[in-house]
């Protein structure tokens, strides 16, 4: 594992991964962090003291999605090829819960990193949107799908087709997120959530999630399919070429 771009520490029976901010403060998932954080979980799952994962990222961003350098220069078939779109899934293979501790940003593919884990804890300022349409693309990973089931097509509609965002206390008010606590509190919380979770019985807590999977997200997949077959023909267009060069433009 990277230890620069992902830390990993135990806290009892808890896994705490964190992204580190490294070497952009924002997270963003390139490919190094994306084999970064799924060997870290690989590593956890396999793990016997481990009873429950934590995914943290800074203060100030948990991640703010794809990075976009990298995106700028993927072709659809590229994407579709590589399985540029398919490595969160890895998330859901965990035999462990995993709890998301949201601070700051969590922004188009970190908001769908987040919304991958078992249960959301975020401060109550944290940022929450899905604003792909903005420069060209669309949400990849399941992100309108998973906010549609969890808040209803009302709010998914409206924060993927006008990229507002959600406050945690506005996630938690419409069931996206389990618990919102003053920032400085989000670690804490999310750990002792974990811990919680930790002390109960695993083979039932197991169970407990397969039924929670397939009452959310059996119909998931073949939609998912789709999803991802659109994200990746979408970065072929004219249109995604230039905002998304813009968008890199006004970054730097």
């Amino acid at each position: 594992m990277n230890d620069t771009l992902v830390h990993a520490a135990d806290e009892g029976p808890v896994r705490v991964i964190t992204m580190t901010g490294t070497p952009r403060r924002g997270n963003p998932m390139s490919a190094q962090l994306a084999r970064a954080l799924l060997e870290a979980i690989d590593d956890a799952s396999r793990a016997p003291d481990v009873k429950c994962l934590v995914l943290l990222g800074t203060p100030s961003h948990f991640c703010v999605g794809a990075d976009l350098t990298e995106v700028a220069q993927m072709r659809a078939v590229d994407a579709v090829t590589s399985g540029w779109l398919d490595n969160l899934d890895t998330i859901r293979r965990c035999p462990k819960p995993i709890l998301a501790g949201v601070r700051g940003h969590a922004v188009g593919g970190g908001f769908e990193l987040a919304m991958y884990c078992d249960l959301i804890v975020a401060a109550e300022d944290a940022r929450f949107a899905l604003p792909e349409t903005g420069i060209g693309v669309i949400p990849g990973q399941g992100g309108a799908q998973r906010l549609a089931a969890l808040a209803g097509r009302a709010i998914a509609a409206d924060l993927v087709l006008t990229g507002r965002s959600l406050s945690g206390l506005e996630a938690l008010a419409h069931g996206v997120v389990a618990r919102a606590v003053p920032s400085a509190q989000v670690v804490d919380e999310t750990i002792a959530v974990a811990t919680a979770i930790a002390a109960r019985s695993a083979p039932a807590v197991a169970f407990a999630r397969e039924v929670l999977f397939e009452a959310t997200e059996g119909p998931l997949r073949q939609s998912l399919r789709i999803e991802r077959l659109l994200a990746a023909v979408v970065l072929d267009t004219q249109e995604a070429r230039q905002r998304i060069g813009n968008f890199l433009s006004r970054s730097n």
